[in-house]
């Protein structure tokens, strides 16, 4: 077994627990003194833990497997959103079909922890899915695109792709993001979706979409407003979230000044999501 290990300042720690929520190898430690905290991320090859070094920097060291078990991967409870939705970490075909039996009318999406931000029970992307949800039901009987930008494990594509997207679109800048979600694509047999690796401030796109999801840091969003103005047309809705709650007046104010109006605001502990679209300005 290999660990990647960062030091890192206490600020960012809200960061790093987004980063790798959900994934059950990953251990955020304050160190004494309170003003750093240490990300370790356990895996089970070299070219795991050095893939992330690769992104984030940090060391990567091989642990004696005498001193190592594997860790249980026994799945969490599901996550119901709305009527529609219904979450699971649970990959077993026999049990899915159970969950589907027990929970009928509810779509049944398998996402299990893994190197991807996005099971769907933290508030960022639980948040996200309600919107999504809403705008699912209203759009029923219509056609409609998706644009999933920062797509971590693929939940909000598959879920749109799965509750009537035609074409869903899912980006990210983290290439075992998008190899993840490839991989939960196929799990769902979610046939619609289309998974590329793109820099979100390098991306350009010519179309525009009906729904627009952005779950990402406030920094990214902030920069990324204009551009995806650009992805929305008349009648589209943005979702976003991923913002602090001391983060979302400044977003909020430049994501207006981009000429976008998020009327629907939620807060849900110390993060906030919204939903918008383009302002009548």
């Amino acid at each position: 077994m290999w660990v990647w290990s960062k030091l890192s300042a206490t600020k960012w720690e809200d960061a790093w627990e987004e980063r790798f929520h959900g994934n059950p190898n990953a251990v955020l430690t304050r160190i004494k003194g309170g003003k750093s905290v240490r990300v370790d991320v356990y895996c089970e090859d070299e070219e795991a833990a050095e893939g992330i070094a690769e992104q984030f920097g940090g060391s990567v060291k091989r642990l004696a497997d005498k001193n190592w078990v594997a860790i249980s991967a026994t799945p969490g409870p599901p996550i119901k959103i709305r009527e529609s939705l219904l979450i699971t970490e649970e990959v077993k075909a026999s049990r899915l079909r159970d969950l589907q039996r027990l929970n009928k009318g509810r779509t049944v999406v398998s996402i299990p922890p893994e190197m991807a931000f996005g099971t769907g029970d933290h508030p960022t992307t639980a948040s996200c899915l309600r919107f999504l949800a809403d705008e699912a039901k209203a759009r029923k009987g219509s056609r409609w695109r998706m644009l999933d930008l920062g797509c971590g494990s693929g939940v909000l594509a598959i879920a749109a792709n799965l509750l009537g997207a035609e074409e869903c679109e899912a980006l990210d800048y983290d290439p075992n993001a998008v190899s993840v979600t490839r991989h939960n694509t196929e799990r769902n047999d979610a046939r619609g979706v289309t998974v590329q690796e793109a820099d979100l401030l390098e991306w350009t796109t010519e179309r525009q979409y009906e729904v627009v999801a952005a779950n990402l840091f406030a920094e990214v969003l902030q920069q990324s407003f204009s551009k995806i103005r650009k992805a929305l047309g008349p009648g589209s809705r943005l979702i976003l979230s991923g913002v602090l709650r001391d983060q979302w007046e400044e977003t909020h104010a430049v994501a207006m000044e981009a000429g976008l109006e998020l009327g629907d605001v939620k807060k849900k502990g110390k993060w906030v999501s919204a939903r918008g679209g383009l302002s009548g300005k």
